[in-house]
């Protein structure tokens, strides 16, 4: 007979054996409560499906992404039905798929759902894993699912934004804050003549000419700081070493934290353009000389006449002549502003800067501008001894455009002021006036060529649009800037600030 151990020994053994299953069963505990902990931190819905006997369970996130609140009892039946149509038979073929034999019962798919409780359409991934028994049965079919709208939404919008790009007439390039080129569509492979193989990894100073390589330290200095530039114009180079004009807009690229990781640049070729307006401007000069030869005779005979009218003491003569003499001043001044206009877009206006006494300037101009109206009061704020160090002939040009402007918007009876305060080491001058004002939209294009203020009450008023343009360009030409501030129905001031000498 097999010796048979002593009832104590064998009560220990069992106790040993059921305090080690314990433990196991703890340790087992633990880890589905780690494994649950996770998958509900990650947002995953559980299932688990039994195909011998039709049992379907979901977990409380699953129920929740199909937006599962009632008390109806979960089956393939009720799953099936909320299959978005379009999608039903590839769901169904890729589970038959995982559940078959012959296969290794892995299921992993992306596809919509109808929601239980909105009919709302979603986007889930579902993975599982199908497990057979002895008889190669699927017996039990488990996974997750996981609500992927938004990363479809976002693989969506990038793939219309990537066709936009691919198909955009202008070239369009992101670079990092370093100028390497990250992304270059087609368009810029068109208008520049490099592959993107070519280009993506290089540096963007490969297509800007040695003479503007500082530009690119200046946009990439503002685009930092988070600013946008729009409709930039300037030249950049081809592969074949041929200059083109562009225009460029450049914008920051932001990161979810609102962090700017990178650039994006459009590029316009404006060579075209840039040509026509070349032709233009020849074409304005030309006409513009033409004019001014006959018209500087005719002020001679104007002013001869004024000579001879005033010896014989003809008041109605006097009087007519002087307004004949205004006018063709004004002619004077509209045909100057086109020849210097003709002589900025081609890049032939220079500087004459010499030291000058600001306050005889300004008498000057305000002594012809009084001229010019009996209807207006023109007053200074100013005071001898300042001395600045400026092109003479081109500040007095856009105090003259400043206070016609003045005279040309203000009522009848309206006082204007020019004068000057010293601010530190600057000077400030400004022209005040009390006419229209101008609107916060209308300010913000102003200084732009050829922009004219939509403004029914000065409908009537003539004029081109040049002036404000010229006056921002020659202080741009001194490294100052024209300044406005507006309100409508009570005037304007318009400033700028040169350095004291």
């Amino acid at each position: 007979m097999p010796k048979t151990l002593p009832l104590a020994k064998q009560i220990k053994e069992l106790q040993e054996k059921l305090a080690w299953y314990e433990e196991r069963e703890l340790e087992l505990r633990e880890r589905e409560a780690r494994l649950q902990m996770a998958v509900d931190a990650i947002k995953f819905g559980t299932w688990d499906y039994h195909p011998l006997t039709g049992e379907l369970s979901w977990s409380d996130e699953c129920k929740k992404i199909y937006g599962f609140t009632g008390d109806t009892e979960i089956n393939m039946k009720v799953f099936s039905e909320h299959i978005y149509p379009a999608d039903y038979d590839f769901v169904n073929n890729e589970i038959q798929k995982a559940m078959d034999p012959a296969g290794e019962g892995n299921y992993d798919i992306a596809y919509r759902i109808t929601r239980f409780d909105n009919a709302g359409v979603r986007w889930i991934r579902a993975k599982g894993k199908v497990y057979f028994n002895e008889k190669k049965q699927a017996e039990r079919f488990i996974g997750t699912v996981t609500d992927i709208t938004d990363t479809k939404t976002a693989e969506e919008k990038n793939a219309k934004l990537a066709a936009i790009v691919d198909s955009s007439d202008d070239a369009i390039v992101s670079k990092t804050l370093e100028g390497i080129i990250t992304s270059w569509n087609q368009s810029a492979e068109r208008t520049f003549g490099y592959t993107a193989e070519e280009m993506i990894g290089q540096s963007i100073l490969k297509i800007i000419p040695p003479d503007r390589h500082h530009e690119e330290v200046e946009i990439l200095s503002k685009l930092r700081r988070g600013e946008r530039m729009e409709h930039f114009e300037t030249r950049r180079m081809k592969k074949n070493g041929e200059q083109l004009d562009v225009s460029l807009t450049i914008s920051p690229m932001r990161d979810s934290q609102n962090n700017i990781i990178g650039l994006s640049k459009i590029a316009r070729d404006i060579t075209e353009k840039k040509q026509e307006e070349v032709r233009k401007n020849d074409f304005i000069a030309m006409v513009s000389h033409e004019l001014k030869t006959p018209l500087t005779s005719l002020r001679s005979y104007i002013q001869v006449l004024l000579v001879k009218a005033g010896d014989d003491e003809e008041p109605f003569k006097i009087n007519a002549l002087k307004r004949a003499d205004i006018q063709t001043k004004k002619m004077a001044a509209m045909i100057q502003d086109f020849l210097n206009l003709a002589k900025l877009e081609e890049g032939k206006i220079s500087l004459n800067k010499t030291r000058f006494d600001l306050d005889e300037l300004i008498k000057e101009i305000t002594d012809d501008a009084q001229y010019f109206t009996s209807a207006h009061t023109i007053k200074t704020e100013t005071h001898p001894g300042v001395i600045i160090e400026a092109d003479r002939d081109k500040i007095g040009q856009v105090l003259m455009n400043l206070v016609s402007n003045a005279i040309k918007y203000s009522p009848r009876g309206g006082e204007i002021i020019v004068g000057f305060e010293q601010k530190d080491n600057n000077v400030e001058i400004y022209v005040i006036d009390n006419g229209v004002g101008i609107n916060p939209v209308d300010q913000k294009n102003l200084f732009k060529r050829f922009y004219r203020v939509k403004n029914e009450e000065i409908r009537t008023i003539s004029g081109f649009g040049i002036g404000l343009y010229l006056v921002a360009e020659i202080m741009r030409y001194h490294n100052s800037e024209i300044k406005v501030k507006s309100e409508e129905g009570v005037g304007s001031r318009f400033s700028f600030q040169l350095p004291i000498i």
